[in-house]
């Protein structure tokens, strides 16, 4: 799909306005079979994001903005649809990476006000839930939030003990960075109050943890784990709403953002849904147009496989099969 603008009278000088700059990073083109990557290939790209759905919906590629030396462009979180009418500068080339479903939760209102945007019966099961863990805990649910930098500190390796232990980590390298950069991003994040954090426990060791980045008012739902020994007891839900009670309660926050991508955990929680698209643009060469090429081509494979399993029924068997080889692994 070659990008474009959604209203081809639009000026850059109105788009850019309504963009924020992410930074520039190197950003990795997955290929991967629904979760299980295969290996990835990274451009350096400046990384802008729509943070407001209502002022990006303009939108003009006769030039491009600030690409602070990087080899191209990722613009994330537009609108859907996209409805391609001009094409990039001369020298640039660019398409739809993806388009997805993007859950939020709105934070502006109470606690109370969001639980009851539950049905009587998930209410239920949900408190449910909290109260046998409490029970399993002796009659307190022992967790606790972390956000300043010595907080983090404490939060990081408690947390990547955990994270050793999800299949996402075993099997699909994405779980909770280990790496010096990550911490120092996070440590940074802590020092200007961008980032909230939480661990559940269980007898005192810990089961499982929640990492979520702040940007521009909204909490980012960046990294879940929880240990698969103690997996029948839901430490994940009820360490996601401990979290939501915490958020709500601070009173600071505009949204609780899923990104992109659809799944139980997010539809169960989420209060809305945004149909978004993030668009690649790069400078156009050899290397990128194959590499381009070649990554629509296996999304496009990996699309049509998506749908040959959910018409068989065989999605959710693969993704329990893989849970199954990862604690087979420990």
């Amino acid at each position: 799909m070659t990008v474009a603008s959604l209203s081809a009278s639009t000026d850059i000088g109105e788009w850019a306005d309504s963009l924020v700059f992410r930074g520039v990073r190197n950003v990795p083109l997955n290929f991967q079979l629904g979760e299980w990557r295969l290996f990835s290939i990274s451009r350096r790209l400046a990384v802008y994001e729509c943070a407001d759905r209502r002022t990006c919906s303009p939108l003009s590629l006769a030039n491009l903005p600030e690409a602070h030396g990087a080899d191209g462009f990722l613009i994330k979180a537009l609108p859907a649809p996209f409805t391609p009418s001009t094409r990039p500068p001369s020298g640039w080339m660019g398409r739809v990476l993806r388009e997805y479903p993007r859950h939020l939760v709105d934070l502006s209102t109470s606690y109370d006000s969001y639980m009851a945007k539950f049905s009587a019966k998930t209410r239920s099961t949900l408190k449910r839930k909290l109260r046998k863990f409490q029970e399993l805990s002796g009659g307190v649910i022992d967790w606790k939030a972390y956000r300043a930098p010595g907080e983090i500190s404490a939060f990081l390796p408690l947390a990547r003990g955990v994270s050793a232990k999800t299949y996402q980590e075993r099997l699909l390298n994405a779980g909770l960075p280990g790496t010096p950069q990550f911490k120092e991003e996070a440590l940074s994040r802590a020092a200007r109050d961008a980032v909230r954090a939480y661990i559940l426990f269980l007898h005192g060791r810990p089961v499982s943890y929640l990492y979520l980045p702040v940007e521009d008012g909204s909490v980012i739902y960046a990294y879940l784990g929880y240990d698969p020994e103690v997996a029948e007891h839901s430490p994940g839900t009820v360490l996601q709403l401990l979290a939501m009670e915490s958020l709500f309660a601070e009173r600071r926050f505009t949204a609780f953002d899923f990104t992109e991508g659809a799944g139980q955990h997010k539809e169960l929680f989420a209060t809305r849904v945004e149909h978004c698209l993030d668009v690649l643009i790069l400078r156009r060469t050899l290397s990128t147009a194959m590499l381009s090429a070649a990554h629509a081509g296996f999304i496009r494979i990996e699309a049509a496989l998506a749908r040959l399993l959910d018409r068989l029924g065989l999605r959710q068997r693969l993704k329990a099969l893989l849970r199954s080889l990862a604690r087979s692994r420990r």
